[in-house]
């Protein structure tokens, strides 16, 4: 069983990413986006280039996005059950998983796992 057929379209080139393999998922303008790992590789080279304030250029796939949202995760459930912190920064903790999901969700479980 296939989880999806609908082909997923680069951000950067408009071309149909063919497997996870080069795909690659980052923030556009609070939202998710699916760039070619070349594609996004331009992409953060050009916001280096005119120094954009609020770009992040860290994907929301792979090994260390994986990482970041268990840490985050860890930290989500040590604040609500352990450490007294502001409700924000519990908040602030969820914003880099629920991307993650997001990400997942609409965007990977669509590319198929091998090229």
């Amino acid at each position: 069983m296939t989880m999806g057929t609908k082909t997923v379209t680069c951000y950067g080139c408009n071309k149909e990413i063919k497997g996870r393999s080069e795909l690659m998922t980052a923030n556009v303008k609070m939202t998710v986006k699916p760039f070619h790992e070349e594609c996004f590789k331009k992409r953060v080279e050009e916001k280096k280039e005119r120094a954009s304030m609020f770009f992040d250029a860290m994907p929301f796939n792979g090994r260390y996005a994986n990482i970041m949202t268990l840490i985050f995760v860890i930290l989500f459930v040590a604040f609500i059950t352990f450490i007294e912190v502001p409700f924000i920064a519990v908040v602030l903790v969820l914003i880099y998983p629920i991307y993650r999901f997001i990400s997942w969700i609409t965007i990977e479980r669509k590319v198929p796992s091998k090229s």
